[in-house]
């Protein structure tokens, strides 16, 4: 192979050409809730699932492999004791080195310094999903997943977080007056996520060591201006404790015995009727935040469909305890007695949208497992609540590996026929994939459900 030399500030996308940078970066990041350019999608769709496949390879080996734990989620995670910083974002990796940092001795003795036992990361957006899927990694300075990114006004309005630290897409640009009034210091780590009355302090790998001591002597000044000047309005009541996470393709299965055969065995049988995966973002609309992702959940389950997710629809569903082991009570007959016998939940969380790659993974190998191509699996997506011109991209990988998908409102299309004919119909012959767009809850489960008996009816089982 010839080997092709990048120049150094090719790290930092100055001379990637547009069509890789741009388009799965800086447009989509810049553009975030406009929605401007969904010429972009399609260009994009094979890239961002490369890089997806891309950061979970390289994270596993960063920042340790996911392993199943049960843990806290929801605004109960919020600790008062302690120097808090929400982070929102995507990019686990430019965390770490501030993540070390927070639990040295010399941080530590300045926190208490103040009056306060120590710092705690707040998890919130994907971000927040990927420190909970390596939780078991993370323990002494991340206290949970609070929610997804609408939730980031209500973890603020605690009042109980001290700094919002934010490198990416999804920092919601309404939290700047929150976060006036609450005395809470922004710093944003790249100007993508750049925020009004924010500090942009840009990541530079070099000097990652200075950048998170100051970020660190920042926050510490924030805190003993605002601590004492600022009334809590904590929720522990909020989520819930023991929530199933760490879940990957690679844990799943180690948990099954080291093989798909338990998970096939069962689809067989007809324990469990088929999965679902249920992805992408969170939206105010479509009934509201989180409600039909939430709802087309626990239709799904009652209809004995295993559901897997990943995105900021996981913040959500968590939140509602549908990943507890409880939570199988709520499925159909024969999920629940699968779910009761494993002490498992019928929602299973890969963690962040990235993660939606790891789906892909266990689509493949289950595909390979069974000797079927991956359209014949009893197998469906939903991105009932897409908001992302990156989540629209990953629907579009689904399409290409021919897998249904639902969508609760429709992309930006349907000024063109030939666009929403080709989308909705003749993709079925193309890829065997389809759009489907349907805002109710039931009627979308009962949509999904008859695809998958569809599937199954075609592997005669």
């Amino acid at each position: 192979t010839e080997s092709v030399e990048i120049k150094e500030d090719a790290v930092a996308g100055k001379d990637f050409p547009a069509g890789v940078y741009d388009v799965t970066f800086r447009r989509p990041d810049e553009e975030e809730y406009g929605m401007g350019y969904m010429k972009y999608i399609v260009p994009g769709t094979i890239r961002e699932e490369d890089i997806e496949e891309y950061e979970i390879s390289t994270g596993s080996v960063l920042l340790g492999e996911p392993e199943l734990r049960m843990a806290p989620v929801g605004l109960r995670v919020i600790d008062p004791d302690y120097i808090n910083i929400m982070i929102t974002g995507h990019q686990h990796t430019i965390f770490v080195d501030l993540q070390e940092k927070l639990i040295s001795k010399e941080a530590v003795e300045k926190a208490k310094a103040v009056g306060a036992k120590g710092f705690k990361l707040v998890g919130c957006t994907c971000v927040g999903q990927d420190l909970q899927l390596r939780g078991s990694h993370y323990t002494e300075v991340f206290d949970g997943h609070a929610g997804n990114n609408y939730t980031s006004e209500a973890v603020l309005a605690t009042g109980a977080i001290d700094a919002v630290i934010s490198e990416f897409n999804c920092t919601l640009p309404g939290i700047e007056p929150i976060c006036d009034s609450l005395k809470i210091k922004q710093i944003c780590l790249d100007d993508v996520a750049k925020k009004a009355n924010a500090e942009l302090k840009p990541f530079v790998f070099e000097e990652r060591e200075t950048q998170s001591m100051e970020i660190i002597d920042e926050i510490i000044e924030a805190y003993k201006e605002r601590r004492g000047n600022v009334e809590f309005n904590l929720m522990p009541e909020h989520g819930n404790d023991h929530t199933l996470t760490g879940v990957s393709e690679l844990s799943l299965k180690d948990f099954l015995g080291g093989n798909w055969k338990p998970l096939i065995d069962l689809i067989v049988a007809g324990e469990i009727k088929g999965i679902a995966g249920v992805v992408g973002c969170s939206n105010l609309t479509a009934g509201g935040h989180d409600v039909l992702s939430v709802e087309l959940t626990k239709e799904l389950i009652a209809k004995d469909i295993l559901v897997l997710t990943a995105g900021c629809s996981s913040g959500g569903i968590e939140n509602c305890g549908l990943m507890t082991p409880e939570a199988a009570k709520l499925a159909g007959p024969k999920l629940r007695a699968v779910c009761e016998k494993l002490n498992i939940p019928p929602v299973l969380n890969f963690g962040p949208c990235l993660a939606i790659g790891r789906l892909e993974i266990v689509a493949t190998e289950l595909a390979e497992a069974i000797g079927v191509d991956i359209p014949q699996l009893p197998l469906v997506l939903s991105a009932a609540q897409w908001l992302e011109e990156q989540a629209l991209a990953d629907g579009c990988f689904g399409l290409a590996l021919g897998l249904p998908l639902h969508l609760g409102l429709p992309p930006f299309v349907t000024g063109s026929k030939t666009a929403v004919k080709v989308l909705t119909e003749d993709m079925k012959e193309l890829t065997g994939g389809q759009v489907i767009i349907n805002d109710d809850a039931k009627a979308s489960a009962d949509i999904l459900e008859q695809i998958i008996l569809e599937k199954r009816q075609g592997l005669q089982i």
